[in-house]
């Protein structure tokens, strides 16, 4: 039996979900907060949505979306071309060699090794943002600060997604 107009526009909005709740995610980090000090200071959401997305739905979230989600948070946020992209592939190329490494591991697991990776693409974009803009290196603080806040928000966000995904993607 064929399916309907309707069914194939639910399965195609399924299928764009996760790139769909980065992109929500990445234009909420970039509202701005009016917070005296914390205006620059906001969590990684796109590092966030693709390190959960890479891990539990790998087939909606390849290179191709986060390579599209990368350039489009360089061109919103005013980094260097190629940063964001450069630190959102490299996640997903971590997470994509260490599929059987997830496969089944207590959300502990998932979260530390998240530290880790999170700390990996803040350094690589210090490195890279240090290299290509004018005035060399910048004071590592302000990065670091938002490497803790997102580090602190991953759970949240990914309690959001795993029930995201419980609710309108294991339905299919």
């Amino acid at each position: 039996m064929q399916p309907t107009v309707w069914q194939k526009v639910d399965s195609r909005a399924r299928r764009i979900l996760p790139f769909g709740l980065t992109m929500i995610v990445l234009l909420f980090g970039l509202t701005p907060t009016y917070i005296p000090g914390l205006a620059q200071i906001t969590p990684m959401y796109a590092l966030i949505a693709v390190y959960f997305w890479s891990i539990y739905r790998p087939d909606l979230m390849g290179y191709g979306p986060g390579f599209a989600i990368g350039i489009l948070e360089d061109l919103l946020t005013g980094a260097p071309l190629g940063v964001c992209t450069l630190t959102l592939l490299l996640t997903q190329w971590i997470v994509f060699n260490r599929q059987k490494f997830f496969h089944a591991k207590p959300f502990g697991v998932t979260w530390l090794m998240f530290v880790l990776v999170a700390f990996g693409a803040v350094f690589l974009k210090w490195i890279v943002i240090g290299l290509v803009a004018e005035n060399g290196l910048t004071p590592f603080g302000d990065l670091f600060a938002a490497y803790l806040i997102t580090v602190t928000v991953y759970p949240v966000i990914a309690w959001m997604f795993s029930k995201a995904q419980t609710r309108l993607l294991d339905e299919s």
